[in-house]
Formats: C-alpha cells, sequence, structure tokens
C-alpha cells in the first residue's frame, strides 16, 4: 500500500474545508474558475502555476541561522 499525500483546501466564500489527494488538489488550484478552491494561510504547502503544490520552504540565513524579525 503506498503513501498518499493529502492537502487542505478551502472555499472562504461557502465556508467549506476538504482534503484532496495531492494531484487532484492540483488540477483544482490549476483550473482559472475552480469554484473558490484556495490552499489555507497556514498550511504547510504553496502552489505556484510553474511548479504546483510543494511543501514550503522554510527561510534560513547564513549557516542555517533563522531570519530575525523587526526588533
Amino acid at each position: 500500500m503506498t503513501k498518499t499525500t493529502k492537502v487542505l483546501l478551502v472555499c472562504p466564500q461557502h465556508n467549506m474545508k476538504r482534503e484532496f489527494e495531492i494531484t487532484h488538489a492540483e488540477r483544482l488550484l490549476m483550473m482559472g474558475n475552480n469554484g473558490g478552491w484556495q490552499l489555507p494561510e497556514n498550511s504547510n504547502f504553496e502552489f505556484s502555476k510553474d511548479y504546483g503544490i510543494r511543501y514550503k520552504r522554510h527561510k534560513k540565513t547564513d549557516y542555517g541561522a533563522k531570519e530575525r524579525g523587526d526588533d
């Protein structure tokens, strides 16, 4: 049995949340008129039409130190 990656998509205008298999979620997000589906702001994934869905990278500065915000 293979592991299936699920992605949570939200549709704010209809107050809906639903998990989709990653390739299906990607196809939905690629569609121009997809019914309002989008990744939630706190998602571990990011989407671009060029690269599709992928895990967010954590931004780091030199030698792995995390970036500092405005102090």
